[in-house]
């Protein structure tokens, strides 16, 4: 009997009373697929737990067949005397097999095997993955059956063929097996060739019990949602197939933070986003910050965020690291940072540049006392003896707060200090120069893009169709109010909302269709910047990642 040939290319959502499936058993003279051969080809068909048709042949190994193994199974080298070669038995078997789901018990041994001599012979060889019957015992039946071994499993399971190490018995006792196993995972959410192979290639203890939490999520793009009993929300990821990556987590993760995860969740919650990638991204950062889930890794990761400050209004001002920014108070910022540390390297290499006051003491206009040792080294303007006064101060703190906007020449000098540090073999200073030169870049470029896609309404279209509709740099969402505005500077909690939407237009061509302000920028200081970050990025791939002129 012909299979339909259209079987091997079966999606993975059929279900498995319809997949046509060959369970095929082989006898060798050895393990080896280079240096041993084939004695015994078995197979059976079966589709919804109903014996098609079977397939059994001997074959002439050409080589001396081992004692112990002629113990094992029966086959000697006289009984395979007069049998066909496997190049005469192979069309045969192929032909039997056609458009059939490979299926062996301890699978990758038979497949292999045959595999290694249709190679030999040019033939194609067969279609994987293969279905394992050992793979998928661990995951159905353990810790109830003490192994997987053949044997054991048909006792398990009372089939009505003993296998006896002969190709075509075990391939039948393979075969009620099978039977037996799909039955049992049907209990627990097996029921589609996807489904099976999932658990098949599964690691770890599969937590099927739970697997019909993710029965009614949609086969689509989106966010979901793991819960507990009570609704508060374990975990919040993303997914392009929103069934298929939930119900991944319950065929098996060998990580304990995971097991811990599925032993608490009793819910799970999905929500299709439309316009794909970029839409969930913004999702899953919003619905993050807003539960602070425990098991998402950077969960609360956002209170760390920290900006560099100046305040201008201030009698004296000076550089200050702090955890918040308003975007009405007067004051210019750069950030945010993802960590104070980060904040504190952009403000140190500023103060590198501009001999802005560093002292943490609150001065008012008529302030004095004793300055430090930076005044008398040339790097601070000292206010504090009166050297210097408040008109030729503020004209510093206005050139520092400019060159935030147009940064060429801060960038200029802190460049030319890491290549000096460099030159003279201060290879340390030079590499925390570099990272000060990093930290101040990349702050700066991010805050160029996201001054434009804050500011007033925005319509972008990706390539695949997305439109992504922007309202003070917020997404809007279809059926949904529109979103308070995220502004500039951005707020800490939604900064991870921004940066989605920045992180996704830098890897996908987009179209502007309607914007209030111009997508443009200050010409002076993006060719450095663009030049600047491509250089450092370089010299991270480099072995130690010395600054350019570093030996």
């Amino acid at each position: 009997m012909l299979l339909e040939p259209l079987q091997c290319t079966l999606a993975d959502g059929v279900k498995l009373s319809e997949v046509t499936f060959v369970v095929v058993d082989l006898e060798t003279t050895g393990g080896s697929p280079t240096d041993h051969a084939i004695t015994e080809i078995g197979a059976v068909t079966y589709r919804g737990g109903e014996r098609l048709s079977a397939f059994q042949s001997l074959v002439d190994p050409r080589q001396p067949i081992p004692p112990y193994v002629a113990h094992l199974t029966g086959i000697d080298d006289l009984l395979v005397t007069g049998a066909p070669e496997i190049h005469h038995v192979l069309p045969s078997f192929l032909e039997f097999a056609r458009g059939a789901i490979f299926v062996g018990h301890n699978a990758s041994f038979d497949f292999g095997f045959l595999n290694a001599n249709l190679l030999r012979l040019d033939y194609d060889p067969l279609e994987g993955p293969p279905i394992c019957t050992a793979r998928l015992a661990r995951r159905v039946v353990w810790p109830d059956v003490p192994n997987v071994r053949l044997a054991t499993l048909a006792r398990y399971f009372r089939t009505r063929t003993i296998p006896v190490h002969r190709a075509l018995a075990d391939a039948e006792a393979t075969a009620e097996v099978l039977n037996g196993l799909i039955e049992l995972g049907g209990r627990l959410g097996i029921t589609s060739l996807g489904d099976l192979r999932e658990a098949c290639t599964a690691r770890g203890r599969p937590n099927f019990g739970k697997i019909r939490l993710a029965d009614l999520l949609p086969r689509s793009p989106g966010v979901y949602l793991f819960e507990d009993r009570s609704g508060r929300v374990l975990y919040v990821g993303k997914a392009v197939d929103l069934r298929a990556r939930v119900r991944s987590y319950f065929y098996g993760d060998e990580r304990k933070k995971v097991q811990d995860l599925l032993g608490a969740v009793q819910h799970v919650r999905g929500i299709p986003t439309p316009n794909g990638e970029a839409e969930a991204l913004v999702l899953e950062a919003r619905l993050i910050a807003r539960h602070e889930p425990p098991f998402n890794a950077h969960g609360k990761r956002w209170r760390r965020y920290a900006y560099v400050k100046i305040d201008p209004a201030e009698a004296w001002p000076r550089l200050k690291v702090v955890r918040t920014a308003s975007a009405d108070d007067g004051c210019s910022y750069l950030g945010p940072f993802s960590s104070s540390a980060g904040a504190r390297q952009a403000k140190d290499a500023i103060e590198d540049v501009f001999r802005i006051r560093r002292c943490t003491r609150s001065m008012g206009v008529r302030t004095r006392f004793a300055p430090c040792a930076l005044a008398d080294m040339g790097r601070c303007l000292a206010p504090c003896d009166g050297r210097t006064g408040s008109e030729g101060y503020g004209e510093l703190v206005g050139t520092l707060v400019s060159a935030l906007g147009e940064p060429a020449d801060l960038l200029a000098k802190l460049e030319a200090r890491m290549d000096g540090l460099a030159a003279h073999e201060r290879f340390e200073e030079a590499a925390l120069a570099r990272d000060r030169l990093r930290s101040v870049a990349g702050s700066l470029r991010r805050l160029r893009i996201d001054r434009w896609l804050t500011a007033g309404r925005l319509i972008l279209r990706g390539a695949a169709g997305e439109r992504l509709e922007l309202i003070g740099g917020a997404l809007a969402r279809g059926g949904e109010p529109a979103p308070e505005p995220i502004g500039s500077p951005v707020p800490r909690e939604r900064a991870d909302e921004l940066a989605a939407i920045r992180s996704w237009i830098s890897r996908h061509p987009t179209r502007v269709e309607l914007c209030e302000v111009p997508p443009s920028e200050p010409v002076d200081g993006g060719a450095a910047l663009a030049r600047i970050l491509s250089a450092l990025r370089e010299s991270g791939r480099t072995p130690g990642g010395r600054p350019k002129g570093g030996r």
